[in-house]
């Protein structure tokens, strides 16, 4: 059985966003790109982390990466070398809350780290990978 694909939560309030995105995941069968503002991610927000914080998630298997590992996580995942993705994961660290005031119109919360799927959360988190097998058959 495969793994089921990985999700990549990101802003898409801005078309910038969207269109680095859409290159990011361009060709990748394994992975599903979600908006942070739908209806599903936002559910899934409050079942995992109890509020819905504004941060950059990628969500693999039964683990969540978010902030400065969700960027780490996703470069290195993609073929990116580990020197160059930690480099990455510290330009977050540090640019990310200017950044997000400035582009997003609000700083990322201070939620760094890995952490296991919240079993409440799981329901949310699959409905969103449905959609992406769903979008796969009518292909």
């Amino acid at each position: 059985m495969s793994s089921p694909p990985s999700v990549l939560v990101y802003d898409g309030r801005k078309q910038v966003f969207h269109t680095a995105v859409d290159a990011f995941t361009y060709g990748m069968d394994d992975l599903v790109a979600v908006p942070w503002e739908s209806a599903p991610i936002q559910a899934f927000l409050e079942a995992q982390f109890g509020g819905r914080p504004f941060v950059f998630l990628l969500i693999e298997d039964d683990t969540v990466h978010a902030g400065e590992a969700a960027v780490k996580r996703a470069l290195t995942a993609r073929g990116i070398g580990r020197p160059a993705a930690s480099a990455f994961e510290r330009l977050y660290a540090t640019i990310g809350d200017p950044f997000g005031k400035v582009v997003h119109g609000e700083a990322p919360a201070d939620i760094h780290g890995t952490y296991a799927l919240e079993p409440g959360a799981r329901e949310h988190l699959e409905a969103v990978r449905a959609e992406k097998s769903d979008a796969d058959c009518e292909k």
